[in-house]
């Protein structure tokens, strides 16, 4: 892509996103980050939120969640192909069903596939997960007054630069710790590995204490023995425990702290770190959010 053309395309995302600012600024928008497992879902029960989907009232608060427009068909029975097609340009419609998300048709064009018009297709910012366009559409013409993103990405941020943006950091034994309760109740099995790799995307080990100005993380230090026990115990091959701690930056012995990678960070970020009884923290994002 030439220089100008990025130019062109930074200028029509503002002007989107200037547009979305001003359509939304009667509602409240909260991005609730973090990896699968980390407690999204329960800090969204404390506000009694719902999927958008299942809302009865406008004022209630709802999750508007990354996987209600999944491609997986094991995900809510295959409706988020459904509800993305809802937002999608009528043109574009036939083409994506079945296919791909619509958002993404600028880019088949810029291959020289032969692809329906889209008008939509200019306001998709390259390189984020296309199924952060979909929930900022739903944000913006849903009529809901209270929205949770739920994602394990921070994307939508992109398009709803005005959320303010919390992310939830559970430490790696409490994450070890919900996916094995998961998995007993016989729901959707989630690996560990692909939750770990998710961790790796946004955390990095350090032997300096984060002090939550200058750095970002948790101020409890972890032993990297007594990590990998954990990580051995929940079956987790050892090759993998030790590319996980090579990739975290946790080469030596003795004790470590977890941070916020520099790049993952967004200004204005608030860090909740999620404590072994997992309570506290819930009182802590109540107290944000009041």
């Amino acid at each position: 892509m030439g220089r100008i053309e990025k130019l062109k395309r930074q200028l029509i995302n503002e002007a989107n996103i200037r547009v979305l600012t001003e359509q939304t600024s009667d509602k409240i928008a909260i991005l609730i980050d973090g990896t699968s497992s980390a407690g999204k879902s329960m800090t969204a029960n404390l506000l009694d939120a719902v999927p958008f989907y299942k809302a009865t009232d406008p004022n209630q608060w709802v999750v508007i969640d990354s996987d209600h427009f999944s491609n997986d068909s094991k995900t809510d029975g295959g409706a988020g192909e459904e509800r993305r097609l809802k937002l999608d340009h009528p043109n574009i419609r036939d083409w994506a069903k079945d296919f791909d998300y619509g958002i993404v048709s600028g880019l088949y064009r810029k291959d020289g596939k032969d692809v329906p018009e889209n008008p939509y297709e200019s306001e998709y910012i390259e390189g984020t997960d296309p199924r952060v366009w979909y929930m900022a559409q739903e944000f913006k013409t849903g009529g809901w007054k209270k929205v949770i993103f739920d994602d394990i990405g921070n994307g939508i941020l992109n398009y709803v630069p005005n959320a303010k943006n919390i992310l939830l950091h559970a430490p790696i034994s409490v994450l070890m710790q919900n996916i094995d309760e998961r998995n007993k109740k016989g729901k959707q099995p989630r690996k560990h590995e692909d939750v770990l790799d998710q961790y790796l995307g946004k955390y990095e080990a350090t032997k300096t204490p984060p002090d939550g100005k200058n750095i970002f993380g948790h101020s409890v230090p972890i032993n990297r023995k007594d990590l990998e026990d954990k990580l051995l115990s929940s079956g987790i091959s050892e090759k993998y425990v030790q590319h996980f701690f090579k990739k975290l930056g946790m080469g030596s012995d003795g004790d470590h702290y977890i941070k916020v990678k520099d790049k993952y960070l967004k200004p204005g970020v608030l860090l909740i770190n999620v404590d072994d009884k997992r309570e506290e923290y819930l009182k802590q994002f109540k107290d944000i959010v009041s």
